[in-house]
């Protein structure tokens, strides 16, 4: 299940607005109706090696996304601000899971859009690097799940180029954007239906 709440976590960030938008808050919302390319790497605590992925997401009104991975496998993770749900065809399965309020405070990215939130889990810090405005949050809890998130923007076009994560355990996780356009989601881009003879599971 862990892919599940990664995606689905990715998928609630944008999720609350602040009074007075950083532009972190900025990003969130220029993202809403685009398509982008994506490169999703994982690095193991103690590994050189990573595992990368990548593929192409559509931003919906946000939450509401659909990433669909391209290599090294095919894979389809789809978000409605809700339910979820993540098929691999090549197992002819698909996870289909929902997140309570319980368990949003655990899962990365979550509170990016939600500047009370934001206040209350992280410390917050935004500055200039470079070409691009970087926000940093650090947990104040020592013991949560995502220690500390990284997120580089473009403050031209107000769209998030990269998203970094480490997890209380050193494993470190980002996802790389570009390409972005905009892009009018069809009817049912963000539900999925499991096609015949697909074995369906429902995630606790």
């Amino acid at each position: 299940m862990p892919r599940i709440l990664l995606m689905t976590a990715l998928a609630l960030m944008a999720m609350g607005a602040s009074a007075a938008p950083i532009e972190l808050d900025r990003a969130a919302k220029t993202m809403s109706g685009t398509e982008a390319n994506f490169t999703h790497t994982f690095t193991a605590r103690g590994f050189k090696n990573s595992q990368v992925e990548s593929g192409s997401v559509i931003f919906g009104t946000l939450p509401a996304m659909r990433w669909s991975y391209a290599k090294p496998e095919s894979k389809l993770f789809v978000f409605d601000g809700t339910n979820s749900w993540f098929y691999v065809p090549a197992d002819r399965q698909v996870t289909v899971g929902k997140i309570d309020d319980g368990r949003k405070n655990e899962l990365p990215f979550l509170l990016l859009g939600d500047a009370d939130a934001r206040d209350r889990h992280f410390v917050v810090k935004e500055q200039k690097r470079g070409k691009s405005i970087v926000t940093t949050l650090e947990a104040r809890n020592k013991a949560a799940l995502v220690k500390n998130v990284t997120v580089t923007i473009d403050p031209a076009s107000h769209l998030i180029q990269k998203i970094e994560y480490v997890d209380r355990d050193g494993n470190r996780t980002a996802f790389a954007f570009s390409g972005y356009h905009r892009r009018t989601a069809a009817a049912g881009t963000f539900t999925f239906s499991a096609p015949a003879g697909v074995q369906v599971i429902r995630a606790n």
